[in-house]
């Protein structure tokens, strides 16, 4: 694949913010990656590329916090994780070009946002992460980012932040890794975009570590205000998307 030098860097430059905005928030940046890329490729490049990448800078995280990772979350979620991504696998190329998986995305990021009191949050119990795996994995195939269908599920008070950061990037890692065989199987060719691939994941790496230097850095009250923050431009980037 070629590409002019200026679109490249722009990729290049984009790699690098988002890889330490993920890794500093827990949130935006694999979303605002998969949006810049729009403007260069076609969705159906753009999901099996981008799962590469953000596998990669989720890899990194999860590796440079990895001993705030807790099996209680992550057993359950990869257990869920394989029949949604089995399910997904099926129906991917049919799905791929509706907006229902941004609609049902978009509604647990309002609903975790504005819940009324009365109504019950998403602060589910460890074991039940099964079903955000479920959940997570089927939306993650057919939809492309993953940080806006885990967010919700974080947005609690009993996880440190470097926990919310490595177990959502360790999460994210299982699902976006999953996409390399099932879009291999669907026919798509990733050899042509190996080269931008790592040139991409160079600026991931030293992205990443910027974001961690920054995490360990924030007070928990900030942390979880910026990862509400992030949350809400995550929803009106994709309302704005579906309906304007």
């Amino acid at each position: 694949m070629i590409m002019a030098p200026l679109s490249l860097g722009i990729l290049i430059l984009f790699s690098f913010f988002t890889s330490a905005l993920s890794a500093a928030t827990g949130m935006g940046g694999g979303v605002l990656l998969f949006t810049v890329m729009t403007l260069y490729f076609p969705l159906n490049v753009i999901i099996p590329i981008h799962g590469i990448i953000q596998f990669f800078n989720n890899f990194l995280t999860l590796s440079f916090l990895r001993t705030h990772l807790k099996k209680s979350l992550l057993l359950p979620f990869f257990l869920g994780s394989i029949p949604g991504i089995l399910l997904a696998a099926f129906i991917v190329d049919k799905i791929i070009k509706t907006s229902a998986p941004q609609m049902i995305i978009l509604g647990l990021i309002i609903y975790s946002l504005f819940r009324p009191k009365r109504l019950p949050d998403l602060e589910l119990q460890h074991k039940n992460f099964f079903w955000v795996g479920l959940i997570t994995g089927f939306l993650g195939i057919i939809a492309g980012a993953i940080d806006p269908v885990l967010a919700p599920f974080f947005v609690r008070k009993d996880l440190t932040k470097e926990e919310v950061i490595a177990n959502k990037a360790a999460m994210q890692a299982i699902v976006h890794f999953a996409k390399i065989p099932v879009f291999l199987i669907l026919g798509f060719d990733y050899l042509p975009f190996l080269s931008f691939c790592l040139m991409t994941n160079i600026a991931c790496f030293f992205g990443t570590r910027f974001g961690i230097v920054l995490l360990h850095k924030m007070s928990e009250g900030v942390f979880l205000k910026v990862f509400k923050i992030a949350l809400s431009l995550t929803g009106l980037r994709m309302l704005y998307k579906l309906y304007l």
